[in-house]
């Protein structure tokens, strides 16, 4: 059983809390998207307003996460790692960075083109960054909910292959994202 011990094998506290925060937040996304599909409406257009919000701020974190991580390179990968795990690691989370992205990119369009401003939590309106128009608008939705579809998709990867290299593998190569 290999472990992972020194600093060097660990992601910096900064990469950990940012992993964490999007983390948490595209998964509450996910919900608020589609598990209020069907409610009454004032609770779902609340919920909805809450997911534009956090998709721009989800927008905003992964670009700090990115920036972080050009300066702050990712640990290596544990010894053990078959070569096939570790380029599925590097496209899976390549595909994560794109659609963290893309997600929020897409909807901001959407958003724009329907002609519904984007209220950042009652702080101030996300401007437009289209002008109104209702064929963008329907092709934008059919892509976000794709997006967001194969995002569902990865985090359910990504979770299950943290749990197989914890209990499978028995590698900690949970320990590089441990917030504790």
């Amino acid at each position: 059983m290999a472990t992972i011990d020194n600093a060097r094998s660990r992601y910096s506290r900064v990469a950990i809390g940012l992993h964490w925060l999007i983390g948490l937040a595209v998964i509450v996304n996910i919900c608020l998207a589609m598990l209020t599909e069907g409610l009454p409406r004032d609770f779902h257009r609340a919920a909805m307003n809450a997911h534009k919000a956090l998709g721009m701020a989800i927008l905003a974190l992964t670009l700090i996460r990115i920036l972080w991580r050009l300066v702050n390179k990712a640990p290596p990968p544990p010894e053990t790692m078959r070569a096939w795990e570790r380029r599925a690691s590097r496209f899976a989370h390549f595909l994560f960075y794109v659609l963290l992205i893309l997600l929020p990119l897409s909807g901001w369009v959407w958003m724009s083109a329907a002609d519904r401003p984007i209220d950042f939590f009652g702080l101030f309106a996300i401007p437009s960054i289209v002008g109104p128009d209702k064929q963008v608008a329907d092709v934008l939705h059919e892509r976000h909910e794709m997006l967001g579809l194969t995002m569902l998709a990865l985090v359910v990867l990504h979770i299950a292959a943290a749990l197989k290299h914890q209990f499978i593998d028995r590698d900690r190569l949970l320990s590089r994202m441990n917030p504790f």
